[in-house]
């Protein structure tokens, strides 16, 4: 923490803010990062110190700081402010937002507006930021979200089987790839141009994350979305399939149709775009039920004891498990 104090305090300084008073405290439940608010005499904070792996080759930092950069360029207000970014020890410092988690019940379609407000807005200038990078597995043909799905489930099949937990998640595997085998026939058979990309004016700028999950309600109306590590350029049916399948705040598809409506209308090819949207509803459900099972892969384990250390891993695992079974049953997702 000591360093962490100088490391701020010098980002303070060089973002030409008065240091004096400085206090830290941690924030848990960011994710895979760590968080903390960073009190001043000159105002209040928030400062990320980003996990970093050779295994994990995606520089969040530099995602996240580079689209609330482009946020704040095109005045869109419902963001953090980035205040400093620090690439040596890997931490950003930016506005700190006042406000509460939303939960799903008292979603209404004005939230649901303002998200799609969001990515319409994000999209909507003819000089959409073309130096912005790819989202997170951000992927532009069919074949490749099939790919990138296939992937995670080999990686979830070759788990080391070393306790009954283990097992249990191994059976489950097997049942999502039976699922998933189905629905990729279906696709294929509906769709003959799996291979073909997307054209660049059909793409969209995404949180990738995206969701009431990482949104904060400010006072009694206004939203803002936070945590942008995996943001970029991506495939919209993707962040379709992300806002509503999301499992944290889940969001009820009876407003899919208005913010298709809302958030696609930046495109010429808006109806085809819903449509794409619908055909790969099931697909991202499939990825989101591995999503929900990395805590049993190693890799992201790591990156959660780094953003919380008193987590219990084993606690973890089981939570996850349970979650992931109930969503791959429910019907509305």
């Amino acid at each position: 923490m000591e360093n962490l104090n100088s490391f701020i305090t010098d980002m303070l300084v060089g973002a030409g803010i008065d240091a004096g008073g400085i206090e830290i405290n941690p924030i848990y439940g960011g994710g895979n990062n760590r968080v903390v608010s960073v009190q001043t005499n000159a105002g209040k904070y928030l400062a990320k110190t980003y996990y970093s792996h050779p295994s994990d080759t995606r520089n969040r930092l530099a995602a996240e700081y580079a689209f609330l950069s482009y946020a704040c360029k095109i005045r869109l207000e419902c963001v953090p402010k980035p205040i400093f970014c620090d690439q040596k020890n890997n931490i950003g410092l930016y506005e700190f937002v006042e406000g509460r988690k939303l939960e799903s019940l008292e979603l209404t379609q004005k939230h649901i507006m303002a998200a799609a407000s969001f990515i319409k807005g994000l999209n909507a200038r003819q000089d959409r930021d073309q130096t912005l990078p790819v989202a997170s597995e951000g992927c532009f043909s069919i074949e490749r979200h099939f790919f990138i799905i296939n992937e995670r489930l080999n990686r979830l099949r070759n788990l080391p089987v070393v306790s009954e937990l283990d097992r249990k998640v191994i059976s489950f595997v097997d049942e999502i790839e039976n699922a998933w085998k189905s629905i990729k026939n279906k696709i294929t058979s509906s769709d003959g141009s799996i291979s073909r990309e997307l054209d660049a004016e059909d793409r969209c700028i995404s949180p990738s994350d995206f969701g009431f999950h990482n949104a904060l309600l400010k006072g009694s109306e206004d939203i803002c979305f936070i945590d942008f590590e995996y943001a970029g350029w991506d495939d919209p049916a993707k962040m379709v399939g992300d806002f509503f399948l999301q499992p944290a705040v889940p969001v009820s598809l009876k407003y899919l149709d208005i913010f298709i409506s809302e958030a696609l209308d930046y495109s010429k090819n808006k109806a085809e775009l819903a449509k794409r949207a619908r055909l790969l509803f099931p697909v991202f459900k499939i990825k989101w039920c591995c999503l929900m099972l990395n805590e049993f892969l190693p890799d992201a384990a790591k990156r959660r004891r780094f953003a919380n250390p008193t987590l219990d891993p084993e606690q973890s695992k089981l939570l996850q498990l349970n979650k992931a079974q109930t969503f791959f049953i429910s019907k509305e997702a």
